[in-house]
């Protein structure tokens, strides 16, 4: 996914197209936080900027963006969905910097106001990690349970899946529209072989799954 926007001052949020960025305020009030200046390593004294925020979201987790914004500043922000950012325009806004969630710094930006020409990309020493985006897989369903029974049994069978999607919805049903299927429990109807489904669908990957099971019923 990408997305953008476009901030004017410190809290004018505009040309919103996607909902992976959204502006937060201080838990104490306010539109900025004060946060230590990023790009100074060390010194005697600490001094502090106030800085626009934006939780940035993806299936990877949460990231901060910290722009030293003023109550001049007009910037388009671009979001490439993988904790990549592009600044176009920016007026009156000369750095910015990615935090993780809890305000450890990943990188900073360096704006052409200062650079004087692209927007330079720093690492510091020892800076933290953005999170790494795991794709969300489902390779497939299993169906266990009873390979025989008797007319008029229930019996009751077991569904698993295979990947980390978490939302899977799985449906069993059976090939002889007598028998009751409710959850898991499939009461018989009729004596001979029916095939039992067992399908699961994630809506996180966009994909269904199917697994099959003869039983013969006496």
């Amino acid at each position: 996914m990408a997305d953008s926007l476009v901030l004017t001052g410190v809290k004018d949020v505009r040309k919103h197209t996607g909902t992976e960025m959204l502006r937060i305020n201080p838990k104490g009030g306010g539109d900025t936080f004060q946060l230590k200046r990023w790009w100074v390593a060390g010194g005697i004294s600490t001094c502090y900027e106030d800085a626009t925020i934006f939780d940035v979201t993806t299936a990877a987790g949460t990231v901060k963006l910290a722009l030293a914004a003023s109550v001049s500043t007009n910037v388009r922000i671009d979001h490439d969905g993988s904790f990549n950012f592009t600044f176009i325009g920016a007026n009156e806004l000369s750095r910015a910097a990615l935090f993780t969630d809890t305000f450890e710094l990943i990188e900073h930006y360096v704006l052409p106001s200062i650079s004087g020409g692209k927007v330079m990309t720093v690492t510091p020493p020892g800076s933290a990690d953005r999170p790494s985006s795991t794709p969300i897989t489902f390779t497939g369903v299993t169906l266990t349970g009873p390979s025989t029974a008797n007319d008029g049994d229930t019996e009751t069978y077991t569904f698993a899946k295979s990947g980390t999607a978490t939302d899977v919805v799985y449906t069993l049903t059976s090939s002889v529209p007598e028998d009751t299927v409710a959850g898991g429990d499939v009461t018989f109807d009729g004596t001979g072989d029916r095939t039992l489904t067992l399908s699961g669908a994630s809506a996180e990957v966009g994909n269904t799954r199917t697994d099959t099971l003869t039983v013969t019923i006496s």
